[in-house]
């Protein structure tokens, strides 16, 4: 595995849904790293009970985009990252 995945969230699950859906659908292997900032709705519960293969790195507060990308980056364990939002579907 060279490359990970990370992904901040803040109350994304919506945009969550369809963009770990086609990520799954991904032929190459891959680490998925996703931070959430202190999300209010249902994310870190749905990324948990559906995708308990996925690493997630939960903030008690939002930190933002830059340090949450920061956060995942630092926990990755491959040489390569790519940073994906979570409104995006591949």
């Amino acid at each position: 595995m060279k490359v990970s995945v990370i992904i901040p969230n803040y109350n994304g699950e919506n945009f969550l849904r369809n963009c770990l859906k086609t990520l799954k659908n991904q032929k190459c292997e891959f680490q998925v790293i996703i931070i959430d900032n202190a999300s209010s709705d249902n994310s870190v519960n749905y990324i948990k009970n559906n995708y308990p293969e996925f690493n997630i790195i939960t903030n008690d507060e939002n930190l933002g985009f830059a340090a949450a990308v920061n956060q995942g980056i630092r926990a990755s364990k491959t040489d390569y990252v790519f940073l994906l939002n979570n409104d995006t579907e591949l």
